[in-house]
């Protein structure tokens, strides 16, 4: 594995326990849980390819993604509640990933990979 290929195995695995961590804060503030199902089928998963070539895989139930969308209605008067727990996370770790792989491959850390094959080897 090159050390092309390390940096963006590790900044996927780190922004995918990441996502976990900060999207479980807040389903523990903003939902009641009853099952605990919402919570405990999300995962993440790492397949990388050739170079900077990278996915990062978000498994979760299918309706965790329509609770942004959630509508009530009150006699005339439609309520959306903001529950702010899916496209929040998702985009902002995308945001992250795009920004940590364009300007955190620097001669430092280049030199810590190289020192990681040397050992393996």
């Amino acid at each position: 594995m090159s050390i092309k290929e390390r940096f963006v195995k590790s900044i996927l695995e780190d922004e995918g326990r990441r996502l976990m961590e900060n999207q479980a804060a807040a389903l523990g503030r903003k939902l009641q849980f009853r099952t605990g199902r919402l919570f405990n089928t999300r995962k993440t998963s790492v397949s990388g390819g050739a170079e900077m070539d990278g996915q990062l895989s978000f498994s979760h139930t299918v309706y965790q993604r329509f609770l942004d969308m959630k509508r009530l209605q009150y006699k005339s008067k439609e309520v959306r509640r903001n529950r702010q727990i899916h496209n929040r996370f998702v985009f902002g770790h995308y945001s992250s990933i795009a920004y940590r792989l364009m300007y955190d491959l620097t001669d430092e850390v280049v030199a810590t990979f190289r020192e990681e094959l040397k050992s393996e080897k």
